[in-house]
């Protein structure tokens, strides 16, 4: 149980980085394109820094239950595991395998939450793809 634990709380620990690591890139991305871009792509990309805040906020709370972190110790904690932190594109496999394992711990908030996160991800990965083909 420790051990499972212990797994889940490391990958949230990366999700929640490489999270953080999207809604700058986003964000940034917002502010460089609003006058070359059409507006509906300015839009998605809003929905995507506003999605991703919510992740952010979903993972934090994660944490704070598995651990009891609060987040100027989860701050520094992160900032030491940057270079451990998994590409964003596997990003959905990552959220199954923590979904996977929040079952096998029998942890019905964790699993629910992280569920939310993984809908919202696979969903916004299919409507990139469209963009890309588009």
């Amino acid at each position: 149980m420790q051990g499972s634990l212990e797994s889940m709380r490391n990958g949230i620990h990366s999700l929640l980085l490489s999270a953080m690591r999207t809604i700058e890139d986003t964000g940034r991305t917002v502010c460089d394109i609003t006058d070359a871009a059409p507006w509906e792509s300015t839009l998605d990309l809003a929905r995507q820094v506003w999605d991703t805040s919510r992740h952010i906020e979903i993972f934090l709370r994660l944490l704070e239950r598995i651990e009891g972190y609060s987040s100027v110790a989860l701050e520094t904690t992160m900032l030491e595991r940057c270079a451990e932190t998994s590409p964003a594109e596997r990003t959905c496999d990552a959220l199954a395998r923590l979904l996977e394992l929040a079952q096998k711990i029998g942890d019905p908030v964790s699993e629910y939450a992280l569920d939310v996160v993984l809908a919202d991800v696979c969903r916004r990965g299919r409507k990139d793809q469209v963009y890309a083909v588009a």
